[in-house]
């Protein structure tokens, strides 16, 4: 083997810089390739060089590059390895530290001249168990004030995130500063994530003081099952939407696990709930429709489940769900009592609940307002709060007013 060529000379003075390469760059995974005297001259070169003011789409990360699937490598997944010779200097009686990239697709771990020294991911799993990637501040171990070193990243990027066109490896890059700056730009990238994803926190949490209070409003209206059904469909909202924050800033969940969660389980289950709550709102009740729309949402939910994934019968079944959906909205406004309040009530919960499809119409679905990220999901969700505590209140008050007068029934239907 013969050393790698030195591809990067830093010097630092309370000062950091990205790493942006050109990084040598190769699909496979061999534990050689952490070490520095590996020869990587054959390797691919990648340049993780963002355009100016570029950022990710999610929450604005700074420094943003497209991944693999957009240089020529579309549909690859699975491991791949970057390695960059680095001779750095420095003031006397400091040392270098590493800030790990903020943000890769989707594990990686960091070597630095052959010996491991951090990472985010369990590469000891086959295939690696994945985690949301968070800032991380990575000693080197170098104790002078110049020298030279390979840093090498080992990633891996699981086939059910391939499909997203720009997807793959490293999208922003290491940074090597001297520790003070390091410190302050861990902090400022700290800071960004949570901002990304607090609202992610309170809106579940205001989601689920709805569904209490709808709870509560059924004691002037018992017998009216809109107001059980939209506190379930709320709190599988709320439930949903709470694993972004515990993914991206912890390690409580897995992917594999935010996926079965949300995608299988919660998101499927909240647009069923919410189905059978517009059903009553239009004064449909019919038990083999209901019994149909669970089984379209448990065939949507099934069909997204890792390694078993059938992305035809996901996308059928959640298209009839929102024809369902359209047909109810129709209903509300036909036959429904306080339909001027409960369609706009009803629409901003379809923004919510086909995020995909609205997205697939080429509606936006992210805006940067203070360079922080805030999805389309995330403003219906503020509107649709306290619309749906407001029009909940109204209905129970509906009910109530009609129970005591020995009027209620159920709203008029054609023909009746």
């Amino acid at each position: 083997m013969h050393a790698a060529h030195a591809a990067t000379e830093l010097v630092l003075a309370r000062a950091e810089m990205p790493l942006n390469g050109p990084w040598a760059f190769r699909f496979g995974n061999d534990a050689r390739w952490a070490l520095p005297a590996f020869d990587d001259r054959d390797w691919e070169r990648v340049d993780l060089t963002p355009a100016p003011g570029a950022h990710d789409g999610d929450v604005g990360l700074p420094g943003y590059v497209p991944g693999w699937t957009s240089r020529g490598h579309s549909g690859q997944w699975g491991h791949a390895w970057y390695r960059l010779r680095i001779r750095w200097t420095m003031p006397e009686g400091s040392a270098p530290v590493l800030i790990g990239p903020t943000l890769v697709d989707s594990a990686y771990e960091v070597y630095w001249s052959g010996r491991k020294i951090g990472g985010i991911g369990t590469f000891s799993e086959t295939p690696p168990r994945v985690f949301g990637i968070r800032p991380q501040l990575i000693p080197l171990g170098e104790t002078a004030s110049a020298g030279e070193g390979v840093l090498a990243i080992h990633v891996y990027l699981p086939r059910e995130s391939v499909n997203d066109t720009e997807a793959g490896g490293i999208h922003v890059a290491p940074i090597l500063a001297e520790p003070t700056a390091a410190a302050a730009r861990y902090q400022v990238q700290w800071w960004q994530t949570f901002w990304g994803y607090v609202v992610d926190l309170l809106e579940p949490l205001a989601l689920l003081a709805l569904a209490l209070f709808a709870l509560a409003l059924r004691r002037f209206a018992r017998k009216e099952p809109f107001l059980l059904l939209a506190a379930g469909a709320v709190s599988a909202i709320a439930a949903s939407r709470l694993n972004q924050p515990l993914f991206y800033w912890t390690e409580a969940e897995s992917l594999q696990a935010i996926i079965v969660a949300r995608y299988v389980v919660l998101n499927p289950l909240a647009i069923v709930l919410w189905l059978l709550a517009g059903y009553r709102l239009a004064g449909v009740r019919e038990r083999r429709l209901d019994i149909a729309t669970g089984l379209l949402g448990m065939a949507a939910g099934l069909a997204a489940l890792p390694g078993f994934e059938f992305p035809l019968i996901q996308t059928g079944a959640r298209a009839i769900l929102l024809l369902l959906f359209c047909l109810s909205c129709v209903g509300i406004v036909r036959y429904g009592r306080l339909r001027l309040l409960a369609l706009p009530t009803t629409l901003i919960m379809g923004v919510a609940l086909f995020p995909g499809e609205l997205s697939a119409l080429g509606l936006p679905g992210i805006w940067f307002p203070f360079g922080v990220g805030v999805s389309r999901t995330q403003y219906a969700l503020a509107l649709e709060i306290p619309l749906l505590a407001w029009f909940m209140y109204q209905h129970a008050s509906t009910i109530a007013a009609a129970t005591s007068a020995g009027q209620l029934g159920a709203p008029p239907r054609r023909g009746s």
